[in-house]
């Protein structure tokens, strides 16, 4: 027969394991390379989490322009409601298939567990995907780029010799 455990005795056991858990947790702690940087964050600079579409997850320390950050080629939201505070810096969670970052949204539940699939889900029920910038980004550029009329030095070169060589020719021959 198994021993019957008392209810004094089971809350022992997990009050004994929340103590231990407590002591064992670990703080966060950003990355070396961002923490050396946030003594010399100037005025619009903010710390971004990236989260990539692999799943892996980059710090870096970008600008704040317009109202926007530029991550890579693509240009996400970085109003007000986006712009996170880690310790008193500027902190900004940012999914890079979403151009919109995650936000301190009153509306939302407070603690809400982030998830990358209906994140996503939610970007292209919106209209938010940041694949979309990129094409457009892309055919803007193609359509700025003027073709260029191809000058080849060469063929002026050899045809001021020409030149030369007739204007000589012709003077020797006493037309000129």
């Amino acid at each position: 027969m198994e021993k019957q455990i008392s209810v004094n005795e089971k809350l022992d056991k997990v009050i004994e394991a929340l103590e231990n858990f407590k002591d064992s947790k670990k703080r966060f702690h950003l990355p070396l390379g961002i923490r050396m940087q946030q003594g010399k964050i100037k005025k619009n600079f903010a710390i971004v989490q990236l989260i990539k579409t692999n799943g892996a997850i980059e710090f870096k320390m970008l600008p704040i322009m317009d109202n926007t950050v530029k991550v890579g080629e693509t240009y996400h939201e970085a109003t007000a409601k986006h712009v996170l505070r880690y310790k008193k810096y500027p902190f900004i969670i940012l999914p890079e298939w979403n151009i919109t970052p995650i936000s301190n949204d009153d509306s939302e539940p407070a603690i809400k567990p982030f998830s990358p699939e209906d994140n996503y889900r939610e970007a292209i029920d919106k209209g938010k995907l940041s694949a979309a910038e990129k094409f457009i980004i892309h055919a803007i550029k193609m359509d700025q780029v003027k073709p260029k009329m191809n000058i080849n030095v060469g063929a002026i070169l050899i045809g001021l010799a020409v030149i030369g060589g007739l204007m000589l020719l012709l003077s020797q021959m006493k037309i000129i």
